[in-house]
């Protein structure tokens, strides 16, 4: 009887711990949702032209859109920096004058050429009055040929001291209109190096202006050496400028015919027309090659 009523008691617990406790909600099943078909998007229309595919990877490398021209300005001649005519950041027309070296000693030195042009012809006029008066001796008979050709070849010699004179004086007058700097093109004074009344020497020599290109920039992109053959001149390229908001689509001009041996990357140079000057030289650029991943 006793075994009785200990079964008895294991079968009420069982039953008690599988009963489920108030409230909680019985498990369903779960349930997925019905499959649905994959469908292709359809292109956008573009008007007869080829559109790129939605998330089309295009090839992207970053460069600098630098002047295409920069030249550091040095006088051909020495001498005391008599005038500095332009400041920082003044833009200039080509041919004008940036600044003057006192002309005072070429002036000097043209005076004293223009002289020693001036008795080298003096000694011309002598030596062919000299020759006249021995030709006509040498047809009297009375000059040897030696004395007639001797007269002749002081001519020579004369006629060849008034063109050294006369190449001096103008070696003067071009060393005086260098004392004036001019701009070789038209642009922006980035520096001004020189001080009036500093002495400019042409060994070694020192530079007083630079004179920077900005209508005209250029953006020089590395292109690695394996995206050579897909990447040729003429290409159209999309080129950003993240500092000023702009985006331009134009062509490499000129492909370098060089591979750096350190980056083993040739460079694609690309111009940008800046005849409205809204791109600073220097800005960074990001240049993308549509079609290319």
């Amino acid at each position: 009887m006793n075994r009785t009523l200990v079964l008895a008691s294991m079968l009420v617990l069982v039953g008690a711990c599988n009963k489920p406790e108030a409230g909680a909600t019985a498990a369903l099943p779960l349930r997925l949702p019905p499959a649905v078909p994959a469908v292709s998007p359809t292109p956008p229309a573009t008007g007869g032209k080829t559109a790129e595919p939605v998330g089309a990877r295009w090839f992207e490398v970053s460069g600098t859109a630098q002047a295409a021209r920069t030249t550091r300005l040095t006088p051909k001649v020495g001498g005391i920096l008599k005038s500095v005519l332009v400041r920082e950041g003044e833009r200039v027309a080509a041919g004008q004058v940036l600044g003057e070296l006192d002309p005072v000693d070429i002036q000097l030195r043209i005076e004293a050429a223009q002289v020693a042009a001036a008795q080298a012809e003096e000694g011309v006029r002598s030596t062919e009055s000299d020759l006249k008066r021995a030709q006509s001796m040498f047809d009297g008979g009375a000059l040897t040929d030696q004395a007639i050709e001797k007269a002749n070849l002081g001519v020579r010699m004369a006629r060849l001291t008034l063109r050294s004179a006369q190449v001096a004086v103008r070696m003067a007058q071009q060393a005086l209109a260098d004392t004036q700097m001019k701009a070789p093109f038209a642009g922006v004074v980035t520096k001004v190096l020189g001080e009036e009344g500093q002495m400019i020497t042409t060994m070694p020599p020192i530079v007083v202006f630079v004179l920077v290109d900005t209508e005209n920039l250029e953006v020089r992109a590395p292109i690695p050496e394996r995206r050579l053959a897909q990447i040729r001149e003429g290409r159209e390229v999309s080129v950003t400028l993240p500092a000023v908001g702009l985006s331009r689509k134009v062509r490499i001009d000129r492909m370098a015919d060089v591979v750096d041996p350190m980056t083993r990357a040739a460079e694609a140079i690309i111009r940008l027309d800046n005849a409205d000057h809204a791109i600073p030289a220097g800005l960074f650029a990001s240049v993308s090659f549509p079609g290319l991943e």
